[in-house]
């Protein structure tokens, strides 16, 4: 039965203590490892904000309809939207938001000259780490000859763009990179929702905190609101052929009167009568469609979230983390590495060259 190898602490100890100058060779250049590491990587400063989403309801805009004799049948009843607030953490995720986001005006703490955050995160420094990592892949597409597509999204032709997105790898790899200094969480039990944003300059990433906010807003209403706006536009088109329709019939009626101002006789009163109605008839159609047309925008008035700012973003004054702490890490990294080196890494590498011998010399 094979016996279990003992822990001697003190043995250990001594052994480290008696190899205490491959220890201290490990360690320092440990610590000039961490001082480039922590000198080369820029400050990032982070800024959260909070806010609580209001219920909206339906009530308002049922009181209005039965003021004007309209009744939306069960609107009330239990219709639900097929988004809310809730999905902000999915939404500030999306393409759609990523590229409203790059579109938004920020400026630096010393230049007061705005620029769209897209433009100033190209004047960011990039870590050489990214650099190391993207110039590999580069090595990668030029040995695999891969060929990257290049999209537009415009249109040449004059006519809207397309529904949907296509993106270049720069682009895509821009916004993926946006999207990992944004984070939009929710509390379920209390509804709060968090948004945090981190950049390196930190007036930029006030300004980021507050952009964010809007936008979430923005894209959750226009998700929302998109059937909305189309009837809206339905509506408008058939209010002004109503109301075409309505001065036309109106502008008979009166031609016809002026016409026939002294004349008094049956069918010159049935003509008239007749006029009449359609006038009023025209008159009727165009007022329901007006009515259906006030009902639509405060739909959309009604469809817009609003919430209620918890914290407002505030200007960081520090940055994220210690370049301390980054050299305390490195020196405990090199320690533990100079401390196998010296109990385990040295003999295996002994028992390598030996073993390497051997095998030698018995060919030999």
């Amino acid at each position: 039965m094979a016996t279990k190898r003992k822990f001697n602490l003190k043995a250990i100890v001594k052994q480290l203590w008696q190899n205490r100058r491959t220890l201290y060779w490990w360690c320092g250049i440990a610590i000039v490892l961490g001082v480039i590491f922590a000198l080369t990587n820029p400050k990032e400063y982070t800024v959260t904000t909070a806010i609580v989403p209001e219920q909206s309801s339906s009530t308002g805009l049922a009181s209005i309809a039965s003021m004007m004799g309209v009744s939306l049948g069960n609107v009330e009843g239990g219709n639900v939207d097929a988004m809310d607030p809730s999905m902000f953490p999915d939404i500030a995720e999306s393409i759609p938001f990523l590229q409203a986001m790059m579109a938004t005006k920020v400026h630096t703490l010393e230049d007061t000259t705005t620029v769209t955050l897209h433009d100033y995160l190209k004047t960011e420094y990039v870590p050489w780490t990214v650099k190391t990592v993207e110039a590999l892949h580069k090595f990668k597409d030029f040995i695999t000859r891969r060929k990257k597509p290049s999209f537009d999204n415009q249109s040449d032709d004059g006519k809207e763009p397309p529904r949907y997105i296509l993106l270049g790898e720069k682009e895509f790899g821009r916004l993926k990179g946006l999207a990992r200094n944004i984070k939009c969480g929710q509390n379920m039990k209390t509804g709060i929702i968090t948004i945090s944003t981190t950049c390196q300059d930190p007036m930029v990433a006030t300004m980021m905190a507050d952009n964010a906010i809007d936008c979430l807003q923005a894209s959750l209403y226009d998700y929302k609101s998109a059937k909305a706006k189309a009837e809206l536009a339905d509506l408008n088109a058939l209010e002004a052929e109503r109301r075409q329709e309505y001065e036309k019939r109106q502008k008979n009626y009166a031609d016809f009167l002026n016409q026939n101002r002294s004349a008094n006789n049956y069918a010159i009163t049935a003509e008239k009568d007749r006029l009449d109605a359609e006038m009023t008839l025209a008159y009727q159609a165009l007022q329901q469609v007006t009515q259906q047309r006030y009902l639509a925008e405060q739909s959309l008035i009604e469809k817009k979230p609003s919430y209620a700012l918890l914290t407002p973003p505030t200007f960081p004054l520090t940055a994220n983390g210690s370049r301390k702490m980054v050299v305390i890490i490195w020196l405990f990294l090199g320690f533990v590495f100079g401390s196998l080196w010296i109990l385990y890494g040295r003999k295996y590498l002994r028992w390598t060259k030996d073993f390497a011998h051997e095998l030698r010399r018995k060919e030999t």
